[in-house]
């Protein structure tokens, strides 16, 4: 199974654009003993796992727009993290951001999250 692999830096915010940076100021925010995603405490221990995904694209030309006026050509993700029962979701974020985040996750965990999601997104290990 494969596993976010332990870093020992904390990722920088001063690497993502403004607008990256601003939508984390609003959604999220990573400390020792826990994180803040959209509002939602998670502990880092009952972390079980996160993944990210490409966010679909609407179709025709509602969608066209969409990409050519807010999205600026860029592929969009939606990042997920399962605790328990539950779960919390950033949509729509840029590569940058989940990268962001799952290096959070890498950093301030004690234990070992499985992790799904592209390979040469962040450092991963086989458990």
């Amino acid at each position: 199974m494969t596993h976010l692999q332990r870093i020992d830096y904390r990722p920088a915010l001063d690497e993502l654009r403004e607008d990256e940076q601003r939508f984390l100021y609003e959604n999220f925010d990573a400390y020792g003993a826990e994180m803040l995603v959209s509002g939602d405490v998670i502990r880092w221990e009952h972390i079980d796992e996160v993944e990210v995904v490409p966010a679909p694209r609407i179709a025709g030309l509602a969608g066209v727009l969409v990409k050519l006026l807010f999205l600026k050509n860029e592929q969009r993700y939606h990042l997920g993290i399962y605790y328990g029962a539950r779960e919390a979701i950033l949509p729509n974020i840029t590569w940058d951001t989940a990268k962001y985040v799952l290096l959070n996750v890498a950093y301030y965990a004690s234990q070992p999250i499985a992790y799904k999601g592209p390979e040469d997104l962040v450092p991963i290990a086989e458990i």
